[in-house]
């Protein structure tokens, strides 16, 4: 599934206009993808049992015509999950991996106390969550007497301004609001440009002062891992993480009607992310499948209740 954020008016002549900070409307050359491993490789969609621990990693592409870009620059997020049970019952709840490092982590800090490293990246199979080295010279702003940066909050019927349904969603400690999907000049508020500032803090700093502590790439990029361990429930569902609409970073500033919301790309050695782009979404999908014998059950529950009904 494919969602277009931003806006889907391409740029003529982006070559040329290598070194010139881009302005709306960008060319959709950011695609952010969510993805789900099968045990084999990556992919968008999954099928599993309930009770099952899914490995789920974000990466992120350049799909535009700028030759010029090199690495990425400079983005937010807030990855949400949809469809999750958040039902405290006997069969448990939907439960992401721990954060590591509470989430506030930066550059100088690679595993273990800091962030994953790009090798942590690759493992089938990692136990906490959180975001990759070197993409971290931004901090997670927002903090708590426990000093938890990085939070996983839970909304359910529209909670906190959450779409209908069950969610969890991650974002910095004091974002606790659900991101508005638009905003006019009268929303852009300095509280909700600071609700996207302190989603997840994606980004790195130029190559020529990273120290060592820079990634050149535009394929597939891995900015975050983690896993979500399923409750023992057995309905039929699906849950699709992706991320947020409106969590991205916005080209206007506080009280400005301009609400594209961009990814930005390092298009010279000394850039922090001059090129923005408006993005594509690519959601992953855990397709939760009870057992046969849990479907016999199923089954033979709307039999005894069909047979009631007819009594």
């Amino acid at each position: 599934m494919k969602i277009a954020v931003g806006s889907l008016i391409v740029l003529a002549g982006v070559a040329g206009l290598a070194n010139a900070q881009s302005t709306p409307p960008f060319e959709t050359g950011t695609r952010l993808s969510f993805q789900v491993f099968n045990g084999t490789s990556w992919t968008n969609s999954i099928d599993v049992l309930p009770g099952s621990n899914v490995q789920f990693r974000v990466t992120v592409s350049y799909i535009g015509t700028n030759t010029s870009v090199f690495a990425l620059g400079n983005m937010r997020m807030q990855p949400t999950f949809g469809g999750v049970d958040n039902t405290n019952d006997l069969n448990g709840l939907d439960n992401l991996a721990p954060w590591r490092n509470n989430g506030d982590s930066g550059n100088t800090q690679p595993a273990p106390n800091g962030m994953m490293t790009q090798a942590e990246a690759s493992l089938p199979v990692v136990a906490d969550m959180g975001r990759v080295f070197p993409f971290g010279s931004t901090g997670m702003s927002g903090t708590s007497a426990t000093g938890t940066r990085g939070t996983t909050f839970r909304h359910d019927g529209g909670a906190n301004r959450a779409p209908a349904g069950s969610w969890m969603r991650l974002s910095g400690f004091s974002s606790s609001n659900w991101p508005l999907p638009t905003m006019t000049a009268a929303q852009a508020t300095a509280a909700e440009i600071n609700n996207i500032l302190r989603g997840v803090a994606i980004s790195q700093l130029s190559q020529a002062n990273a120290n060592g502590a820079h990634l050149a790439g535009t394929a597939d990029v891995v900015v975050f891992r983690g896993s979500i361990t399923l409750s023992a429930a057995t309905d039929v569902r699906t849950v699709t993480i992706s991320n947020a609409q409106g969590s991205l970073l916005r080209h206007g500033s506080v009280g400005s009607a301009v609400d594209d919301r961009y990814v930005s790309w390092q298009t010279s050695s000394t850039d922090l992310g001059s090129w923005r782009t408006g993005v594509l979404v690519e959601n992953g999908l855990i397709n939760v499948v009870p057992t046969p014998a849990s479907l016999a059950l199923l089954g033979l529950g709307g039999l005894v209740a069909a047979r009631r009904r007819r009594a």
